[in-house]
């Protein structure tokens, strides 16, 4: 009897905690150009009107030529559920970008941002995503 209930309880945890994950890529921000002595020091803490410097890494080689940069920023006043889309960006990759984009962004306002990055067939599920700051 007891190895029927383990058996049930077994069941439903496999089939109730084993969801679908997407792969995930990488975001790291800097504030200085990113190369490859400081590509793994993230900062998360920027000043208003400074170039902020993001390398994405994707999960895998991506097969579409495009994707697309999305930051918004999390306040309270947004009509929106809390955020509003500050900067949206598509970018075209070339033949040797497949597993990475490079580039940078400057952001006037303080507050709490979200970076996300896309592919152009997929909308829905981003395939990074990363928080920052501008104090």
């Amino acid at each position: 009897m007891k190895s029927l209930k383990l058996i049930i309880v077994l069941f439903f945890a496999i089939i109730f905690l084993s969801g679908c994950a997407y792969d995930r890529g990488l975001i790291l921000f800097n504030n200085q150009p990113i190369t490859r002595e400081n590509a793994l020091y993230d900062k998360k803490t920027f000043l208003p009107e400074t170039r902020i410097y993001y390398l994405f890494i994707a999960p895998k080689k991506m097969s579409n030529d495009f994707i697309r940069v999305q930051i918004f920023k999390m306040t309270d006043k947004a009509h929106l559920g809390g955020y509003e889309v500050v900067r949206t960006k598509d970018y075209r990759l070339m033949q040797d970008e497949r597993y990475y984009h490079s580039n940078y962004f400057v952001l006037y306002e303080k507050g709490r941002y979200v970076m996300q990055v896309f592919s152009h067939d997929d909308f829905k599920n981003p395939l990074a995503v990363n928080y920052f700051y501008v104090n």
